[in-house]
């Protein structure tokens, strides 16, 4: 059965707006965050997680920026000279090559995704009592990660750039993503349900008795009823951005090599994943106690 024809212009139209929607609850639960970190600073600041949560704020709020650039470019300035279809679709140029690179840094959305999953290592190694051997390999996925993004996009740079080799990457890139959040979320979950002897539903409901001390304090949370939150947090908003990585890596594979025609809901998601991706780690650190 043919895919429908879903235009890369359309797709970044309503990913856009989709983008800016997420971003608005992220800069709320970021501000919360923050205040909460204010407020409880004679106590200490744990200087990796609040830089953390600055750095994601300013990678997100770069890639919203980028993206209100592009629209503008697209639609409007070179409107009439080549179409917001080509525009969109020519990853070759400064500005959507700038954008990419700050999706990879974001997130897996390059500095965007692997940030975003040093952040769900970092929880991993949080939850296992702080052992760096079992964050060691999902941190070196991540560094793996980091370096195939940057391949991907750097094929663009290239005088005669090969799509097909670049979609290999690309491909690459999502997998290791999507593969580290599945681990670490079900090793998270293990953890979790194995220290409590209990099933997920039941776990919830009896963490304030059954979690050891030491597991309590290396999570950051005292013993209250508060805990039970905290748990469902971590454990579900790593759910849902395994999810979504899914569902990304999915759409990566349906979608057309050149942006041009077929199924670009990919586009979609690749706008807002950096926020969803973001917002967990805001979550948890303003409901912690």
């Amino acid at each position: 059965m043919a895919l429908p024809n879903f235009t890369i212009d359309e797709a970044y139209l309503v990913g856009s707006w989709l983008e800016s929607f997420f971003w608005g609850i992220y800069t709320l639960l970021f501000a919360m965050s923050m205040r909460k970190i204010y407020q409880q600073r004679q106590q200490g600041i744990n200087k990796f997680t609040t830089t953390c949560l600055i750095l994601l704020y300013l990678l997100a709020s770069g890639h919203m920026a980028l993206g209100l650039t592009r629209l503008i470019q697209g639609f409007i300035i070179y409107r009439d000279s080549m179409g917001p279809i080509n525009y969109f679709s020519s990853i070759w140029y400064r500005v959507n090559l700038a954008k990419d690179y700050l999706y990879i840094s974001n997130a897996s959305g390059i500095l965007s995704m692997v940030f975003g999953d040093l952040v769900v290592v970092w929880r991993l190694y949080v939850v296992w009592g702080k052992n760096v051997w079992y964050a060691l390999i999902p941190f070196l996925m991540c560094i793996s990660e980091l370096v195939v993004g940057y391949g991907a996009v750097s094929q663009w740079l290239l005088p005669h750039p090969d799509v097909v080799e670049t979609v290999q990457w690309g491909t690459t890139m999502f997998t290791i993503s999507m593969v580290t959040n599945i681990v670490v979320t079900a090793v998270i979950a293990a953890r979790i349900c194995g220290r409590l002897k209990l099933t997920v539903l039941v776990c919830a409901a009896a963490a304030d008795r059954y979690v050891s001390a030491r597991n309590q304090r290396a999570m950051g949370v005292e013993p209250d009823g508060r805990y039970n939150r905290i748990i469902l947090l971590i454990v579900e908003s790593g759910a849902i951005i395994s999810a979504t990585k899914l569902t990304e890596f999915t759409l990566f594979n349906i979608a057309p090599d050149s942006g041009i025609g077929g199924l670009n809901a990919m586009y979609i998601l690749y706008e807002i994943v950096p926020h969803i991706r973001k917002i967990p780690p805001a979550l948890i650190r303003s409901n912690q106690p």
